[in-house]
């Protein structure tokens, strides 16, 4: 056996730096790259699955239109066959017209003509349910007076309020200013000397002032219609000339909308077309408060 001279190097080299020799080169081993075909001692530790998010896919149109008619999912359409037995269907897999007529069948209400009909009176008259069965109560009242008018309920007349010792001197007083309040009792205990005279007398009169009741009434009512028919024609010329809405007033080149016939037709019905009560939309907003504040 041959002994070199690093042999008895070694022997003389300190075993802490053989030690520390050694690790070195066990780290730098384990640092090194492993070679496409080396296994890896991690090959056998358990792997964590990673999760992964799924993209939500939202519904066509068709799909959400079947969903809101009660169709939970469109893949499978209940159907009862021939034999009155239940077949599922994908809509996608049926005939455009097959699908088309369940769309105008899921469309078309369940009401009746009748109902329909029923739904646009509310509508065009602007009522609701209650509002009609006032009307049609009140309507019954006034079929009935009519038919029987000793019945109906007497009109009520300021003069009413006066007895027959009052009108008669107060009728004294608007006739002759300058008699005095003992010639103008002088003057009643006079007539009254006669009842049946005086009673004739006192009717006369308060016939004579209803009469002028009825006719400043009838002014006031009249007065009324002519101002309706002057705002009427005052709001017909300016929607005439209201034909678009600017939507920026401060920029010249800005858009407008512009303003359809049928969009005036729908104003002058808020603002003049009165209901059942002889009121339009647009008078029963001016005694809402609410309404007025939304308007504000």
């Amino acid at each position: 056996m041959e002994i070199t001279n690093d042999y008895y190097e070694s022997l003389l080299e300190d075993p802490k730096d053989i030690q520390e020799e050694t690790v070195d080169e066990i780290v730098t081993e384990e640092d090194e790259p492993l070679l496409p075909d080396q296994p890896s001692d991690n090959d056998s530790a358990p792997k964590t699955e990673e999760t992964v998010e799924q993209p939500i896919v939202e519904d066509d149109l068709i799909t959400s239109y079947l969903k809101s008619k009660g169709i939970a999912d469109p893949t499978k359409i209940q159907f009862e066959n021939e034999e009155g037995g239940i077949d599922e269907v994908d809509f996608n897999t049926l005939p455009k017209e097959e699908q088309l007529t369940m769309l105008q069948e899921l469309a078309s209400s369940d009401y009746t003509d009748y109902e329909k009909q029923v739904i646009n009176y509310l509508r065009v008259n602007n009522t609701d349910l209650q509002g009609v069965i006032t009307y049609f109560q009140n309507k019954a009242i006034e079929d009935y007076l009519a038919q029987n008018p000793n019945q109906a309920p007497q009109k009520e007349y300021k003069i009413d309020d006066y007895s027959d010792d009052e009108l008669y001197i107060a009728d004294l007083a608007s006739r002759f200013k300058d008699l005095t309040e003992d010639e103008l009792n002088a003057k009643l205990e006079s007539a009254k000397a006669n009842e049946e005279t005086f009673k004739k007398e006192v009717d006369s009169l308060r016939q004579l002032y209803k009469s002028e009741e009825d006719r400043q009434a009838e002014e006031a009512k009249l007065s009324e219609q002519q101002q309706y028919e002057a705002l009427q024609n005052t709001l017909l010329e300016s929607i005439g000339k209201f034909n678009e809405i600017v939507l920026d007033t401060e920029d010249p080149k800005s858009d407008s909308l512009e303003i359809e016939d049928s969009d005036k037709q729908m104003m002058l019905d808020y603002l003049l077309t009165p209901d059942k009560d002889g009121q339009s939309q647009f008078d029963k907003d001016l005694s809402d408060p609410n309404a007025l504040i939304e308007l504000a």
